[in-house]
């Protein structure tokens, strides 16, 4: 395979570098109007990370809040019907409703 040259006009190249500068002595807005082009997506996705980051932290809490209570109510359940070295159920005795973990208050 033969290598193939590259050649640069530097004229035409500084040509289109002052034509370049030119337009943007004449546009200056375009200065900030290009980098929020650039920075406000980067912003939302840096942003949207951080929201689902504290929320999945947020519900890992609550899970293990209801797990907790669950916990805690199965084993205050245990308790009550279950002494030890007698009978499960007296005659007469009905156990108590089952208790079910509420939703805890934010």
């Amino acid at each position: 395979m033969a290598k193939k040259t590259l050649t640069v006009d530097f004229d035409q190249l500084n040509k289109f570098v002052d034509q370049r500068e030119a337009f943007i002595k004449d546009n200056p807005w375009l200065i900030p109007a290009g980098i929020a082009i650039q920075v406000i997506p980067l912003a939302l996705l840096i942003h949207g990370h951080m929201k689902a980051s504290i929320y999945k932290k947020k519900l890992q809490i609550e899970r293990e809040k209801t797990k907790q209570l669950a916990l805690q109510l199965q084993a205050e359940g245990h308790c009550k019907h279950h002494h030890h070295g007698q009978p499960k159920h007296h005659k007469g005795h009905q156990p108590e409703a089952p208790n079910f973990p509420r939703r805890l208050a934010h």
